[in-house]
């Protein structure tokens, strides 16, 4: 219910326009936001120059948040997760601009990128996105609740 009451009240502030929809987003989810960015940048100052870049780059892009199956705060996950990874990439490049040197294997590249992660989480990412596990079995394993969505 209160995903709908946030989708119904995101859809009218962006009627108002796009400053009062981030404003009421910022409000209900920063500080989750936060601590999702926190588990993938551990240092507080690039964690917040990361969230800053999460509310500022899906601003232009809230009306998704509103069709979404996704909660919205799921939704911020997801596209926070990707802009986490390229800020990460970015930064992985060397003072003149060039790549460091690959991993020996992208697996290798994916995993580095959970080095603070908890062990759970390396679990999941590991068996979901690496080796193409079944969600809900993983779920079952796992003894968690599975809720499946529209989008997988």
């Amino acid at each position: 219910m209160e995903t709908l009451n946030i989708k119904e009240t995101l859809k009218s502030k962006l009627n108002a326009g796009v400053e009062p929809a981030v404003d009421l987003l910022y409000s209900h989810y920063s500080s989750m936001l936060y601590g999702y960015v926190l588990q993938f940048i551990p240092d507080e100052k690039e964690a917040e120059k990361v969230l800053v870049l999460v509310f500022g780059t899906l601003a232009a892009r809230l009306q998704e948040a509103c069709t979404s199956t996704l909660s919205v705060y799921c939704w911020m996950q997801v596209e926070a997760r990707k802009i986490i990874l390229d800020y990460r990439k970015q930064k992985a490049k060397g003072a003149n601009g060039q790549p460091h040197p690959a991993p020996a294997n992208k697996n290798t590249y994916y995993l580095s990128l959970l080095q603070n992660a908890s062990d759970e989480q390396k679990l999941v990412f590991s068996e979901i996105y690496l080796h193409g596990r079944d969600k809900e079995d993983l779920a079952i394993q796992l003894q968690k609740r599975y809720r499946k969505s529209a989008v997988s």
